[in-house]
């Protein structure tokens, strides 16, 4: 009795966590949708590529999240012939392509940073709007990893814990675009003085 009371324990746990990454996920769906387009709009209207490529890592957290969705749909199948324990590894496999999609965003990131202090005469004007909205951004992203990161928490998800990072990386790289939108601002402002 004991081992059947522990394993519909485990049970319930694992509905628990399903529906928990389930939910969470669903809500980082609809945030990254609602950024992506806001920003990639924005960006056009206001002439700010860094804004373009915010909305851009925006969507990258989309990729992130049906990865999430698909293993959280796989792990919870119960063991049967080929899986004696279970498909909890399903998890690991998100957690290892999470990491990765994490890793090379930042490599992007990186790169795109360095080009533009090479030719810092290239970047256009900006509107103000679009340092609005890459603070927007950074609030709501914030705001989506303390959520995520919360529910990877209480139920012990290392894939969570990995889309929460990855919403984490979102922020900061808003943070950092709007830093660019308001030197840029600042720089043209000061030029226009001195000539």
């Amino acid at each position: 009795m004991q081992v059947n009371k522990f394993t519909d324990d485990i049970d319930i746990s694992s509905h628990e966590r399903f529906i928990a990454a389930r939910k969470s996920t669903w809500v980082s769906v609809l945030v990254n949708c609602f950024l992506t387009s806001g920003q990639v709009i924005t960006g056009i209207f206001s002439g700010s590529q860094g804004l373009i490529a915010d909305g851009i890592h925006s969507l990258s957290d989309l990729v992130s999240d049906f990865v999430v969705l698909i293993a959280n749909h796989k792990s919870k199948k119960n063991p049967d012939d080929d899986h004696h324990y279970g498909h909890h590894r399903y998890e690991n496999g998100a957690s290892l392509i999470l990491g990765t999609i994490l890793f090379i965003v930042g490599i992007g990131m990186l790169w795109s940073a360095v080009n533009k202090m090479k030719q810092p005469d290239d970047i256009p004007q900006v509107h103000i709007v679009a340092l609005w909205v890459a603070l927007a951004a950074l609030v709501i992203k914030e705001l989506l990893f303390r959520y995520m990161l919360a529910v990877a928490t209480r139920v012990k998800s290392t894939m969570l814990v990995a889309n929460a990072w990855h919403a984490r990386s979102d922020a900061a790289s808003s943070l950092v675009v709007a830093i660019g939108i308001y030197m840029s601002r600042l720089t043209a402002s000061i030029t226009a003085r001195i000539n």
